[in-house]
């Protein structure tokens, strides 16, 4: 989500420079050549692939991560579940491992919007330089996959706050469990303590992110039309 901002704060940015650039008078010639708008949006946009392409190998790790998990997790689950069945854990231990299952669920939905998003931002300056390479691009096009980019951004938000409240529900439970465990001196203080932070951490998370997600699409998205009225 804070890339997402970061990105529409740059394409804002540009926008304004692309505008004044039209009317700007030109430089006197000195004995080094002079920076050209189109080699300076060249290395910009070129720059900008390439952290956009890092950002896609992270969330396409992330994904596999999350993939990974929610396999292991499940396997515990299921696990958890025969030995409940056999009464040799109590309810609790089964219900941390359903809480924790919903919880991967829920962040493997958010992983693949967001891969989605970055996915779409990368074919977006993938298109802008291969204006700049003089391949014909149209206004239509590049809109579209800035769009779809914008779009697949903000549309994440309600599950990444429906993944953290998952988070914080197994937070809870867990405490509960650790509390239990600490009362008998099965648990440390330390691990207790740690158990109380990821709650508060969970739960905090989910508040901020919650009282955000209005912001998403109040930060920049000009309509194709406000891109069309930009002379040349």
């Amino acid at each position: 989500m804070i890339e997402c901002l970061r990105t529409l704060t740059f394409c804002a940015a540009l926008l304004v420079v692309l505008v004044s650039a039209v009317s700007r008078p030109a430089v006197a010639q000195s004995t080094e050549a002079l920076l050209s708008q189109k080699q300076l949006f060249v290395m910009m946009y070129t720059d900008q692939g390439r952290a956009i392409g890092y950002q896609r190998l992270l969330a396409s790790i992330e994904l596999d991560k999350i993939k990974a998990e929610l396999e292991r997790d499940h396997a515990l689950l299921e696990q958890n579940r025969k030995l409940y069945e056999k009464n040799a854990i109590p309810l609790i231990e089964l219900e941390i491992s359903q809480l924790k299952d919903a919880w991967n669920r829920k962040q493997l939905i958010v992983a693949e919007k967001n891969a989605e998003a970055i996915g779409a931002q990368f074919e977006a300056v993938s298109e802008i330089i291969r204006y700049f390479d003089g391949e014909p691009v149209t206004v239509q096009e590049l809109y579209s996959s800035y769009r779809r980019s914008w779009d697949a951004g903000c549309d994440k938000g309600p599950d990444e706050v429906v993944a953290m409240e998952a988070w914080a529900a197994y937070a809870e439970k867990s405490l509960e469990r650790a509390r239990q465990l600490n009362s008998r001196g099965s648990l440390s203080l330390a691990v207790l303590l740690e158990r109380e932070a990821e709650l508060k951490i969970a739960r905090s998370n989910a508040e901020s992110r919650a009282g955000r997600l209005d912001r998403c699409r109040a930060v920049l998205f000009p309509s194709l039309e406000d891109i069309q009225r930009i002379s040349r």
